[in-house]
């Protein structure tokens, strides 16, 4: 039982995206920097989906990487 947790934790941990070329995601209560652009990171919402029973990987990811910058921001002047 105490091999599967730690094999469920190290599969959350190397699969959610926690960074991009353009820098580090953020969570929903996070400031977001006003120069780059971010999106929902699917793969990250569906990695918190999938383990939802363990109730710390959807909080992790709501809480710490929910947006990720996707490229620089778009100014309209």
């Amino acid at each position: 039982m105490t091999r599967m947790a730690i094999f469920l934790i190290a599969a959350l941990l190397s699969g959610c995206v926690s960074r991009t070329d353009y820098g580090q995601c953020v969570g929903l209560g996070d400031k977001q920097n006003p120069k780059l652009r971010y999106r929902v990171s699917a793969r990250n919402v569906i990695v918190g989906i999938v383990f939802v029973e363990l109730i710390a990987p959807p909080v992790y990811v709501v809480l710490d990487e929910t947006f990720c910058p996707v490229g620089p921001a778009e100014t309209f002047q």
